[in-house]
């Protein structure tokens, strides 16, 4: 049997609040009460309160419609990636630390050892082993989600398996605690990289996360370095297509990731994460 672990979209910074947000959510509250009252004001027909319910139907249909679009999905994600210059990893400065961000992976209950990483992962942890075999650290820091109560069964575990078989040395490996947000991921991987010394970082995370997580390690005093990967426009037409107009449940979860973006830039704006001092640090 797969298991699916993720420390994905729905569970990072903000917290709780975030899916009130989406527009899958206000779309679908604005449509259930139009109906509402529409349905209770169904013998009063073109009654005010019967427009209204009409308007909040239309509304979120509308809120709906766009955000299926890839044309509206493809323009927050174009914005997104612009706030972040591309750098490759052999034009990247020299730094104390690699840190890799976590996102999601595969495994399979039966064969807790086997185990694959998804496309943002994999790009993620493919540009570190590139800049760090470039020698642009001397140490690569893993992180990600996992099971608390299995420590082995973890996205940085997993990471780390695969440095190993490409030839990273174990004692150039750090392997992060287990986080569920990125505020928790730049918490606990900032005691790491207290221990280990390090100052100038280089953040390896898919380009449309870049803005928030350099943002929370800056918080922390470190000096951050944004090396970008996974680019959700990567192949996209820069013309205006008709095409762009057809909605698509993959434009849906691109819209409402990149939302959750630009909410989380604006929560960690007010409230930036803070350190967990050493000595208590997992």
């Amino acid at each position: 049997m797969r298991v699916t672990l993720s420390n994905a979209m729905f569970l990072t910074t903000p917290r709780w609040w975030l899916p009130f947000f989406m527009p899958s959510t206000i779309s679908l509250l604005l449509i259930v009460v139009g109906l509402i009252f529409m349905w209770r004001n169904r013998a009063r027909y073109n009654t005010l309160a019967w427009r209204v319910g009409a308007l909040l139907n239309t509304l979120g249909a509308v809120i709906l419609y766009l955000s299926c679009t890839p044309l509206v999905a493809t323009w927050l994600a174009a914005n997104l990636e612009s706030m972040v210059p591309p750098l490759r990893p052999a034009n990247a400065p020299n730094c104390d630390a690699i840190v890799v961000l976590g996102s999601s992976f595969h495994w399979y209950r039966d064969q807790p050892d086997q185990a694959y990483l998804l496309s943002a992962t994999a790009d993620r942890f493919r540009v570190a082993v590139e800049a760090y075999k470039l020698g642009k650290a001397p140490v690569l820091v893993l992180g990600g989600g996992g099971k608390s109560d299995e420590p082995k069964v973890s996205e940085g575990y997993f990471q780390m398996q695969q440095a190993l078989e490409l030839g990273i040395p174990a004692s150039a490996i750090v392997v992060g605690p287990q986080a569920i947000n990125t505020e928790g991921e730049a918490t606990q991987h900032a005691a790491t990289l207290r221990r280990l010394g390090a100052k100038k970082i280089l953040l390896a995370t898919s380009v449309f996360h870049l803005p928030r997580a350099a943002m929370q390690f800056r918080a922390l005093g470190f000096e951050v370095v944004e090396l970008p990967c996974h680019y959700l426009t990567a192949g996209i037409e820069e013309r205006f297509s008709w095409r762009m107009l057809l909605p698509r449940g993959l434009a849906l979860d691109q819209t409402e990731t990149c939302l959750k973006e630009y909410l989380g830039l604006l929560s960690a704006k007010f409230f930036p994460a803070k350190e967990i001092p050493v000595e208590r640090a997992p």
